[in-house]
């Protein structure tokens, strides 16, 4: 078979792919490397193996892109959204957006007619040219796997939709106590206190720590310098070929410059705003939790798309609860001086909105709650293991719980309250549905720590998990 791996900017997604891809090869298939930027072709190149066979998006569009074939392959403005919210710095106009738009989608036309893979792997779809190679494969019934990190810690997420796996809610559905072992159980019970206590967070918070202290901002750029600094100057070199079909390598340039200024108004909003968050009513019990989510970020723009103006659902969440009930909004620890004062402003203007610090205790604030809203927290996981009603806007893979709630529109999330609140939502056996499903998500999980690749300290099984990808593949019938 052949495998196309895309591989971008982001970090240690390369060095793993690029094993991955060894070990491919090592079994007698083909590997397609495609760059989506130069920058990354000239930082990442290293990682893969000589065998595979190497395409630049970006090469490709200098010399074949066709600016009057207005073909866009059923694409929408969705699909470029998330791409303009986090690339900003562009300043895209109407043209722009239209260009860009075209040279993914005549690139992919190109891959799918003259190289014809069998299978895409990447991070689940994020950037544009990922996006629109997502909407090539769907066009072509051939299988888009997106990994990342798990919500368990030594485990790969694998994605065939999106941001979700399919296979977690039909596993659910097939599950008895009867098919879970003992051992599982255990796991599955300890993973669940862990969870509900918050003794566990996600891996990926790791990965978002800056340190903020003068001598900590200047060690972090100077790393960076030496890390990527390299590629930068070689892309730079050649910019002026480059930059009106390099829309990835332009945007890490231009925010290389715009970084340290953007991270010193960050210590500054900090120190502003220490003191805008409220404290907890002891007594209050009428309240739902929403939990603000770091933005630009593909849990908000590409799973949330409609309602990743967080400010304006919080307005149509607050109008949407029966009296007396209260919407405290809490603080993601990660987001603390990424926000204008003026979002914070507008939020404590809303009468029954409660704007709560990053650092509450989020164990206690869920079970004092009559529930948890949100686009796709991973908050809304913790409280329907805890037992609470959980009402979700957004498309991610834990919304297949028994206690959370898909919702349509605000109108839906009037109505799903209204009846919770009226018939209790039953909680039979419900440490039995949570081991249910904590062990259907973790039986649909590849062994393996992707982040562990860049630390040193490598232990994943490569050769297994080639081989449990190929199982998936062959579930879906592609061979």
């Amino acid at each position: 078979m052949k495998w196309c791996f895309l591989i971008n900017n982001a970090p240690f997604l390369s060095e793993f792919f690029g094993k991955l891809s060894s070990e491919a090869i090592k079994g007698g298939d083909e590997c397609l490397i495609v760059w989506s930027s130069k920058i990354a072709e000239y930082e990442k190149r290293k990682f893969f193996p000589d065998k595979a066979k190497f395409i630049s998006a970006v090469d490709w569009c200098v010399s074949n892109y066709e600016g009057g074939k207005k073909e866009f392959f059923g694409l929408s403005w969705k699909d470029f959204f998330a791409f303009f919210d986090r690339n900003k710095i562009l300043k895209f106009n109407y043209e722009k957006s239209i260009g860009i738009t075209l040279q993914a989608s005549q690139f992919f036309e190109f891959i799918f007619e003259k190289e014809k893979p069998d299978v895409i792997i990447n991070e689940p779809p994020t950037g544009l040219l990922h996006k629109v190679a997502s909407r090539f494969c769907e066009r072509n019934n051939v299988p888009y796997l997106g990994f990342g990190g798990s919500r368990i810690d030594g485990r790969i997420d694998i994605y065939d939709l999106g941001f979700i796996c399919q296979k977690y809610e039909s596993t659910f559905q097939k599950l008895t106590n009867s098919d879970i072992s003992k051992e599982e159980r255990e796991f599955a019970e300890k993973y669940i206190e862990d969870v509900v206590s918050h003794k566990q967070v996600p891996s990926y918070m790791g990965f978002t720590k800056i340190h903020f202290s003068q001598l900590g901002l200047l060690m972090h750029y100077v790393k960076r310098i030496k890390e990527s600094g390299s590629p930068l100057f070689r892309y730079l070199r050649k910019r002026k070929y480059f930059k009106n079909f390099d829309y990835e390598s332009e945007s890490r340039f231009k925010n290389a410059i715009s970084s340290p200024f953007k991270t010193e108004r960050r210590k500054f909003r900090i120190l502003l705003q220490k003191n805008i968050f409220s404290k907890i009513g002891e007594q209050d019990k009428d309240f739902f939790l929403f939990p603000l989510q770091f933005q630009p970020e593909a849990s908000t723009n590409i799973c949330a798309t409609y309602y990743c103006d967080q400010l304006n659902s919080i307005k149509n969440i607050a109008f949407s609860l029966p009296f007396p009930c209260k919407l405290y909004v809490k603080e993601h620890p990660v987001a603390v001086g990424t926000r204008q004062n003026s979002f914070y402003r507008e939020l404590k203007k809303i009468p029954n909105v409660v704007l709560i610090s990053p650092y509450e205790n989020i164990e206690k604030v869920i079970k004092n709650s009559l529930g948890v809203i949100t686009l796709t927290s991973t908050v809304g996981m913790e409280s329907a293991l805890a037992g609470k009603p959980t009402y979700v806007f957004g498309d991610v893979f834990y919304s297949y719980h028994p206690l959370c709630r898909r919702l349509k529109n605000f109108d839906d999330l009037k109505t799903k309250i209204e009846e919770d609140l009226i018939n209790s939502p039953r909680t039979d056996n419900f440490q039995d549905v949570n081991v249910r499903f904590v062990i259907s998500y973790f039986r649909n999980t590849i062994e393996g720590d992707m982040g562990s690749v860049i630390t040193g300290k490598d232990k994943n099984n490569y050769k297994l998990i080639y081989q449990r990808i190929i199982e998936i593949l062959n579930t879906k019938n592609i061979f």
